[in-house]
C-alpha cells in the first residue's frame, strides 16, 4: 500500500513538472521582454544598462520564478490547474506583445513610402549625401571631424531628392534645383581655409552652422565675419548633437590648439533633431570587443546576444517611449497621406503648397518634432544629458575664459507651417526651444532666439530650400543680419581680447 502511495506521489510530482516549467519559461520570457524594452541602454545610478546586465537579470528572473513556482506547488499554495492557467496567461501576453510588434512593423512598412525609391546606380545626378566629405572619430570621445585636406566642387540636388521623383512634373519644374558649391576642408578637419590659431570668435553647431547646401563664402558664418569685421572660425559639424559639439570644442581647447581666453562662442542649437541625437560620452565604433565576443563571432551565440537590442528596437512600447512613434501614426489623416503622392509618384517626404511661396517638400520627422508636447520634451531620455551638457559648457567657459551666445534655430515646419495649405497642426509652442531658453538663462549665457527674430524675414520670402530642410542663401543672409545686429549692439569688437 505504501508502495502504491509512493508511486502516486511520484506521478503527481511528474504531472506538476510540465505546468511549472511552462509557467517558468513564459514568465521568464515576459520578464526578459520587460527588461529589454524598459531598461536596455538606460542609465540607472550612473550605470548604463548593457546587454550583459539584461542577460544576467533575465537568467536570474528565470531561476527565481522557477523556485517560486516549485515552492508554490510543494506547499500546495495553489492547485496545479491554477499554475497552468497562470502559465497560459503569461504565454498569451508574450505572444500578444510579439504579434503587436510584428503587426506594427508590417503596418509601417506597408503604409510608408520607400526611402530608397529609384536606383542611384543608374542615376547621373548627385544627391547631397553623396557629395559631402566623410567624417571620422579622432579619439574615443563621441565627436567627429571631417577627413582633412579635402576640396570638393560640383553640383547636387537637395537632401529630399530621389531619382524617381524627377518624373513628377511639379517636382522637376518647381521644387528640385541643382546647387553648385565648393567645400574646402582644412588640415584640422574643419570647413575653413585658415588655421584655428589666433581666432577669438568660434561658431559651433550642426549642418546649419556648417552651411549645408551653401557655397563656402555664403554661409552665415562667412557673411557675419565680413559684416562685423572680425574673423570667425567655422567649427560646424553636420549630424552632431549639442553634446558632440561641446566635446569637440573641449578637445580643441584641452589639446592646446586654441587659446580661447577672452573669446566668444556662437553655439547654434537646432529645434529639429538636437534633442534626439547622440548624447553619449564615448562613441560606439571604438568600444572594445570582449574576448567572448571574438570567440562567438558569426555563431548563433552572437545572434542570441544581439536579440535584446533587436527586441528593444522593434518594440511598439519602446518606439513610443523614445518618441519614434506617436498615436497619430496609428491612424493617419487621408489628407496628410495624399501629400506623399505627387503626380502619382510616391515620396518619402510630404509636399505642401503655399499661395505665397509655392511648393515645398518638408521633412516628416521635423513635422512630428514640431508637434511634440511639453511632456514629451521634459520627459525625454536626453533631456538630463542636454542639461548636463549646458552645465559642462559653463564650466569649460569659466575655465577657458570665454563668453557663450546660444543661437536657437527653429525648424522649417515651425517657421513656415502656418503659411502652407492643409499643413498638420503643430504644438502651440516649441517646448524644446523653451527648454533651451531656460537653460541658457540658468547658466548665464546670452541668447539669440531665431524663432522670434526670423519671422519678419520669413514673411517676405522662403528662407529654406524647396528640396531640403536647410536654409538657402537668403536664409543665411537673414541669420547673418540678425546676428550682426546683436553683436554690434554689444560692441563685440571691443570685448574680444586682441
Amino acid at each position: 500500500m505504501s508502495l502504491s502511495n509512493n508511486e502516486h506521489n511520484r506521478g503527481s510530482e511528474s504531472s506538476a513538472v510540465k505546468p511549472i516549467l511552462w509557467a517558468t519559461i513564459s514568465f521568464g520570457l515576459l520578464w526578459a521582454y520587460i527588461l529589454c524594452v524598459g531598461f536596455l541602454d538606460e542609465t540607472i545610478a550612473g550605470v548604463k544598462i548593457s546587454t550583459t546586465h539584461i542577460v544576467f537579470a533575465a537568467l536570474s528572473g528565470f531561476v527565481f520564478s522557477g523556485m517560486c513556482f516549485t515552492w508554490i506547488q510543494k506547499r500546495r499554495v495553489f492547485a496545479i490547474a491554477a499554475i497552468r492557467d497562470t502559465a497560459l496567461g503569461f504565454s498569451a501576453v508574450v505572444v500578444g506583445l510579439v504579434l503587436l510588434d510584428v503587426g506594427y512593423s508590417v503596418y509601417l512598412n506597408s503604409s510608408q513610402p520607400s526611402l530608397t525609391a529609384g536606383d542611384r546606380h543608374s542615376d547621373p545626378n548627385v544627391w547631397i549625401g553623396e557629395f559631402y566629405p566623410e567624417l571620422y572619430f579622432p579619439t574615443e570621445k563621441n565627436f567627429r571631424l571631417h577627413k582633412p585636406g579635402r576640396r570638393i566642387t560640383g553640383s547636387h540636388y537637395g537632401d529630399m531628392y530621389k531619382p524617381v521623383l524627377l518624373t513628377s512634373t511639379l517636382l522637376s519644374s518647381s521644387v528640385f534645383s541643382k546647387k553648385h558649391l565648393t567645400i574646402s576642408i582644412n588640415d584640422d578637419g574643419f570647413r575653413e581655409t585658415t588655421t584655428l590659431e589666433g581666432h577669438k570668435i568660434i561658431a559651433i553647431g550642426d549642418s546649419f552652422t556648417f552651411g549645408w547646401g551653401i557655397d563656402q563664402d555664403r554661409t552665415w558664418v562667412e557673411l557675419l565675419e565680413r559684416s562685423i569685421g572680425e574673423p570667425i572660425y567655422n567649427m560646424g559639424m553636420q549630424d552632431s548633437s549639442p553634446k558632440q559639439e561641446f566635446l569637440l570644442l573641449e578637445h580643441v581647447i584641452d589639446s592646446q590648439k586654441l587659446d580661447f581666453r577672452g573669446g566668444l562662442l556662437l553655439w547654434m542649437i537646432f529645434e529639429g533633431n538636437d534633442l534626439i541625437d547622440s548624447y553619449d560620452d564615448l562613441h560606439s565604433v571604438q568600444n572594445p570587443v570582449s574576448t567572448a565576443g571574438k570567440l562567438f563571432k558569426d555563431t548563433i551565440i552572437e545572434t542570441l546576444w544581439a536579440l535584446p537590442a533587436m527586441v528593444r528596437q522593434e518594440s511598439v512600447f519602446a518606439r513610443f517611449k523614445d518618441g519614434r512613434a506617436t498615436f497619430s501614426d496609428l491612424g493617419g489623416d487621408n489628407r496628410t497621406k495624399d501629400h506623399y503622392v505627387i503626380d502619382g509618384v510616391p515620396s518619402a517626404y510630404p509636399l505642401y503648397v503655399s499661395p505665397q511661396f509655392g511648393a515645398k517638400l518638408f521633412a516628416s520627422y521635423q513635422i512630428k518634432g514640431a508637434q511634440r508636447s511639453e511632456q514629451y520634451v521634459e520627459s525625454h531620455l536626453n533631456r538630463l544629458a542636454l542639461e548636463k551638457t549646458f552645465e559642462r559648457m559653463e564650466s569649460l567657459a569659466h575655465r577657458a575664459g570665454f563668453r557663450v551666445v546660444v543661437i536657437i534655430a527653429p525648424s522649417g515646419p515651425r517657421l513656415y507651417g502656418a503659411k502652407f495649405e492643409d499643413f498638420p497642426t503643430l504644438s502651440e509652442q516649441s517646448y524644446f526651444n523653451i527648454l533651451i531658453s531656460r537653460l541658457t538663462e540658468q547658466y548665464g549665457f546670452e541668447i539669440v532666439n531665431l524663432e522670434e527674430s526670423l519671422p519678419p524675414y520669413a514673411t517676405k520670402e522662403l528662407l529654406h530650400f524647396r528640396d531640403d530642410d536647410h536654409w538657402n542663401e537668403r536664409g543665411h543672409m537673414a541669420v547673418a543680419d540678425i546676428l550682426s545686429g546683436f553683436l554690434r549692439s554689444r560692441n563685440v569688437a571691443l570685448v574680444i581680447e586682441k
